[in-house]
């Protein structure tokens, strides 16, 4: 619904347009119901819905990016970033050891796959994968011994990135039936933040979240060029993802060292609430200095720098995908003044935070 939501937004300027909807919260995509459009935005599935659109004889923007058929522009997700979001999420809560679930023959799949490769560092052909059709992981409920067989396989602990949100549900009601622990066994990522979805999974599901209202907003744009023009060149304009949404599934820091592992934890849950480095001392089992050596060993940091550190990678979420103040943004995060805060955020990203927040495309 958010990209119908960008769609209307960009409509709303245009007087001449009429919008209609069609799909599973609107009616079934039929030729007879599209007679009548000059245009239409589409989430094209497969070869054959994209033979479908391009006969109706009318200009068609793509938003899925699945079909093998260069025949429509797209606005869509870039899910090479995606897929390189995920790696670098994912290692930074300390996994050594990731893994892969997809999708069969999609374009967006394969692409989310690469990126994921690209930022663990690892040749595609040695990463530990799964991939079916995606009619065969809508059958959430259904035991299948080749997926149980996989997950067992799965050398632990160890991180698991799924395609989307669905692959990912069916992963955990896997691991439930085969009493494999979430996260301390397997952390499970999705993608697409299916609100309802992830959150009525056991343990929730971490997801990360398409910019779907700019992809709207940006197909429309794209579809009035197109209906203004007769260049017939096919374009792809893809919009960065936004961040990822944790949940239980990954609510878990990986580290061999456990003393490490526990004040990463209290650190990424409390950073932005003002937690200082002797708070972090005072809750672990062993003395200050002894912890601070491990930090150093493990991380290559102080104690005071990880938390400095979350806190600006939580800043640079919100400077991305909100739209609040830059000093509202520093309250948020912890610091202890916008002067502070811009210190550490150029010193971090080259960059003055109000230069990182218009760098997103628009």
């Amino acid at each position: 619904m958010s990209v119908a939501k960008g769609v209307v937004n960009y409509a709303r300027g245009k007087h001449d347009w009429q919008v209609r909807g069609q799909g599973p919260w609107f009616f079934s995509l039929d030729r007879e119901a599209l007679l009548g459009c000059d245009a239409l935005i589409a989430r094209i599935e497969d070869d054959e819905e994209a033979r479908f659109c391009a006969s109706l004889g009318i200009p068609v923007v793509d938003i899925a990016g699945s079909t093998s058929l260069k025949l429509f522009s797209q606005v869509r997700n870039d899910d090479y970033q995606t897929g390189v979001s995920a790696g670098t999420y994912l290692k930074s809560l300390g996994n050594l050891k990731m893994a892969w679930c997809g999708v069969d023959n999609v374009h967006w799949a394969r692409e989310r796959f690469i990126g994921f490769c690209s930022a663990t560092s690892t040749s595609p052909d040695e990463m530990p994968k799964f991939s079916r059709p995606l009619s065969w992981w809508r059958h959430l409920y259904e035991a299948d011994e080749t997926l149980d067989s996989y997950l067992k396989s799965l050398q632990k602990p160890i991180a698991l990135f799924c395609c989307n949100d669905l692959s990912a549900m069916k992963v955990e009601i896997a691991c439930q039936r085969l009493e494999i622990g979430i996260p301390d066994e397997i952390m499970v990522l999705g993608v697409d933040n299916e609100t309802l979805l992830c959150e009525l999974a056991s343990p929730s599901i971490s997801s990360i979240q398409p910019d779907c209202e700019a992809i709207g907003f940006q197909a429309s744009s794209m579809l009035e060029r197109m209906l203004g023009s007769t260049n017939n060149e096919v374009l792809v304009r893809r919009i960065a993802p936004g961040p990822v949404t944790e949940r239980e599934s990954t609510r878990l820091v990986f580290c061999e060292d456990e003393h490490v592992a526990k004040a990463l934890q209290l650190i990424k849950a409390e950073a932005a609430n003002g937690l200082s480095a002797s708070e972090v001392a005072n809750q672990a089992s062993i003395c200050r200095r002894a912890l601070e050596m491990r930090f150093r060993r493990y991380r290559g940091k102080t104690i005071w720098e990880e938390i400095t550190s979350e806190k600006l990678s939580q800043a640079a979420l919100m400077l991305l995908h909100t739209k609040e103040r830059i000093a509202v943004v520093s309250e948020q995060c912890g610091f202890s003044s916008v002067h502070r805060f811009y210190s550490l955020f150029k010193r971090r990203y080259q960059m003055s935070p109000d230069q990182y927040r218009n760098k997103k495309p628009r």
